[in-house]
């Protein structure tokens, strides 16, 4: 997003002409960004499933920012080209973790507001950035006063705690609710040899072994409000998993990685997220990488004018995820189905202010006109992002969220990523202004898709909660 608002003088520098300058600035860089952020997603997403988040994410920030801090020292494209597709890493694999972590810190009914909360943190972001990069002379410079940041931040996250998986989902907290610490647990008989012996202790959780089996686990689940006594215990609802020696169990593991997957795609939510995603990232990934150069080139607009112009559209996104946010919290609590009505509308009527900021706003307009057209645009697509995020924890169980993210990453990544390469060659056999137009047709297909959520969420989050309250009940009547 850095380079957005110097793409000609990045040109000028590498000696391009206009169709190379969008083609390889606008159109390889952002593909680049996919073929390393699609896969990392999907990696960092299983793996935010199976193990310890907190210094997963932090690896996976720190390496982006590296890749951005050596922007810095350049001196062809290819260089460029290379740094910018490491920083994909960041990309595409911290919003899996990210809302992995707020599934499992939020119960559903705040998932919404808190998805908006942060998501609000990468509109500011990508408004600050832009500013910052259309005021100052170096295009280079931007990119040191980012990184630092976000490497020293990626270091403090190794102490941060991971919290419980499923601790707040509904079916556990009624459990808890209804007294579920005194509760009578199963009784081993004297004559079986198998003594309970404690094992390590988890994040989280505590496990015991037996004497006749001790490669297999009873992990306890602290999540449902049980205290650790001798006369009350509870059994997790996660999968017991074997010794990473055991080649039987890597197998199943495997196997239920797979399994996990094909999961997913019945559910009918979780589908339509994600075919939502792909062509409402089309026009996103034109914004980030071409609007503020195609306000300048083809609108006449000064530099200056025209990232101010991009400032107002990010504030507007701010708002407009804040609302999103709030509306939806305040939705959902009325009915499920909701969230997934407000995003569809939303993101259709958002097409209407942004094609008359590309058709009909020039230098000879009001800034103020400008601008509070880019506001409303802003506002109304982004609506739609932390509802949707809301509505893929609501609709997945724990142990699946963060490959459910990783899956909408892809998605996402592949409509930011291949969009602008498509648009730069929809700008070679026509030009930017029908290219722009164009990939709009892209937030109405996911304004229509996020429409036929409203059909299938309510069911779908039933299905969890259901799912959930009989593993716990079937968990507990186990010895």
């Amino acid at each position: 997003n850095l380079l957005a608002p110097n793409l000609s003088t990045i040109a000028d520098e590498f000696g391009m002409d206009d169709d190379e300058r969008d083609i390889k600035l606008g159109g390889l860089i952002a593909l680049g960004f996919f073929f390393v952020g699609a896969p990392v997603s999907y990696i960092v997403g299983w793996l935010a499933d199976s193990i310890n988040r907190s210094p997963l994410f932090a690896a996976t920030v720190f390496f982006g920012e590296l890749g951005c801090f050596m922007v810095v020292f350049v001196r062809t494209y290819w260089q460029l080209y290379l740094c910018r597709v490491v920083t994909g890493i960041s990309v595409g694999g911290a919003i899996p973790v990210i809302y992995s972590v707020l599934g499992d810190l939020y119960p559903a009914e705040k998932r919404a507001a808190i998805a908006a909360i942060v998501t609000t943190g990468t509109g500011l972001g990508m408004g600050i950035g832009q500013a910052m990069a259309g005021s100052v002379d170096s295009w280079r410079f931007p990119f040191l006063i980012v990184s630092l940041p976000g490497m020293l931040c990626s270091v403090l996250l190794l102490f941060v705690k991971d919290p419980k998986r499923g601790a707040k989902e509904a079916a556990v907290l009624g459990m808890k609710r209804r007294g579920n610490r005194d509760r009578v647990p199963p009784t081993l008989s004297e004559s079986d040899k198998r003594m309970v012996m404690p094992a390590a202790h988890g994040n989280n959780l505590v496990s015991y072994k037996t004497r006749e089996n001790y490669g297999a686990e009873c992990k306890l689940f602290a999540a449902s409000g049980s205290s650790i006594k001798k006369d009350s215990v509870a059994v997790e609802t996660e999968q017991i998993t074997q010794n990473s020696d055991d080649k039987t169990g890597s197998r199943k593991s495997r196997l239920v990685s797979c399994k996990s997957i094909l999961e997913l795609t019945t559910i009918p939510s979780v589908v339509l997220v994600i075919l939502q995603a792909a062509p409402g990232a089309l026009p996103f990934g034109f914004c980030a990488t071409f609007l503020n150069d195609y306000l300048q080139e083809q609108r006449g607009m000064p530099k200056q004018e025209a990232t101010i112009i991009m400032l107002t559209f990010g504030a507007g996104n701010a708002i407009g995820v804040i609302l999103g946010g709030v509306v939806g919290h305040y939705t959902y609590k009325r009915d499920a189905r909701g969230p997934p009505l407000i995003m569809g509308v939303s993101l259709i009527l958002g097409c209407l202010p942004f094609y008359l900021l590309i058709n009909n706003m020039d230098k000879d307009a009001s800034t103020g006109v400008v601008a509070g057209v880019a506001v409303l645009s802003g506002i109304l697509v982004v609506v739609p992002v932390p509802l949707e995020r809301s509505i893929l924890a609501n609709v997945c169980l724990p142990q699946l969220r963060g490959r459910a993210n990783a899956l909408v990453g892809i998605v996402d990544d592949l409509g930011k990523g291949l969009g602008p390469a498509l648009v730069s060659l929809l700008i070679a056999s026509s030009d930017r202004q029908t290219a722009f137009n164009i990939s709009l047709i892209g937030w109405i297909i996911g304004g229509v898709l996020s429409l036929a959520i409203v059909m299938f969420v309510a069911n779908d989050e039933e299905s969890v909660q259901q799912q959930l309250r009989e593993k716990i009940r079937h968990d507990n009547e186990c010895p």
